[in-house]
């Protein structure tokens, strides 16, 4: 079965805060169109701009509207080992399936410097852990040598966000690995990413056409799949997640607010999206 999980945004209120009311309305909505799972705290939730209590708050407030529906994976990644497995330590008593966890970012580790890294995360916790592979915002790339040294050494190590287009690495892992499962991070191309054996998608256009993409994959058709390329195309005409937090309000589901250093999408994106959205 290919699931799709969406990666949940934080809506604010004009004073900074959290918006609660509206992140519990997109989550009912999600499950309501047929969500298999959510990622809280990921990059699309502009994590790096939460403290530790926003992020423990906003995962509290999705574990009680949930209610055990669907998995819930935390984000908990960074560039700092240490601070990284302490922020693991303090989440593994909620009620989740585990942590979604970045390859670290500006610092670009070796292969080695990647492997010692999810290891000491491994061997720290016990909750399952989702590596997240996105070279094109890390500067580095998990390679099929390094994944599958993981999966050899540490058990708990259970899933893969994968947002590259080294798609080969699908079918290698999965003929050692037939259990471990791997997720697409790209909604452009995830398509292509099924076919070659993937097992879902974690997607950001998912917020507003979730149910399109599960009718897509219940009777697949060239009509439905442009709808999906052109709502994906959409989703990134400017930095991830200034184009869906639009998109949602314009459909009255949050403000169009987002935290520095990110902002609202400009004129010219608004005139494309408002276009899409009509």
């Amino acid at each position: 079965m290919f699931s799709v999980m969406t990666a949940l945004i934080t809506p604010f209120l004009e004073n900074g805060e959290v918006d609660y009311p509206s992140l519990g309305g997109i989550i009912q909505d999600q499950l309501q169109q047929g969500c298999q799972g959510f990622i809280v705290c990921g990059t699309t939730a502009e994590a790096p701009t939460l403290s530790e209590p926003e992020k423990f708050s906003i995962l509290s407030f999705v574990i009680q509207q949930v209610k055990h529906r669907v998995p819930i994976w935390f984000g908990c990644g960074s560039n700092h080992t240490k601070q990284t497995i302490q922020l693991c330590l303090k989440a593994q008593s909620y009620d989740i399936a585990g942590f979604l966890i970045v390859t670290p970012y500006y610092n670009r580790p070796s292969q080695e410097g990647i492997y010692q890294h999810y290891k000491a995360i491994s061997d720290a916790v016990f909750k399952d852990i989702m590596l997240y592979n996105v070279p094109s915002r890390t500067g580095v790339d998990i390679t099929y040598e390094t994944l599958r040294r993981l999966l050899t050494d540490c058990e708990n190590i259970k899933a893969l966000k994968h947002a590259s287009n080294a798609l080969d690495i699908i079918e290698k892992i999965h003929h050692e690995f037939p259990d471990f499962m791997i997720y697409s991070g790209e909604d452009g191309s995830f398509v292509e990413g099924r076919k070659a054996g993937m097992n879902g998608l974690i997607s950001v256009m998912s917020h507003i056409n979730m149910r399109d993409i599960l009718d897509y994959l219940h009777d697949p058709s060239s009509e439905k799949l442009e709808d999906l390329y052109t709502c994906a195309y959409h989703t990134f005409l400017e930095s991830s997640p200034a184009p869906i937090k639009y998109m949602l309000f314009k459909r009255g589901l949050c403000q169009n607010i987002l935290r520095l250093p990110l902002c609202p999408v400009g004129e010219d994106t608004e005139k494309k999206l408002d276009d899409f959205l009509s």
